[in-house]
């Protein structure tokens, strides 16, 4: 991720030291490639937002071994119990 940050500015700058003269279809092409990572690293983080959701999301809800979870409340878990 840190390289297509570092290649956009790369291409910024490459945007800038062609200076007003240059003709559109270059300048089209770089804006093009800085719009092509910006979207790339757009939806990288959409989908790591996404994924540390799920993951958030899983650690709220961890199974615990315990009796205390109200998850393993079910009358054949207890030890010694027996399930009428």
């Amino acid at each position: 991720m840190i390289d297509q940050l570092k290649f956009i500015e790369d291409l910024e700058k490459i945007k800038t030291s062609l200076g007003k003269n240059v003709d559109n279809k270059t300048m089209n092409i770089v804006d093009n490639m800085i719009a092509l990572y910006k979207l790339e690293i757009d939806e990288f983080e959409k989908w790591a937002d996404a994924e540390a959701q799920k993951d958030a999301y899983l650690r709220g809800t961890v199974v615990s071994e315990s009796a205390d979870s109200p998850l393993l409340a079910h009358p054949g878990d207890f030890s010694g119990d027996k399930s009428e």
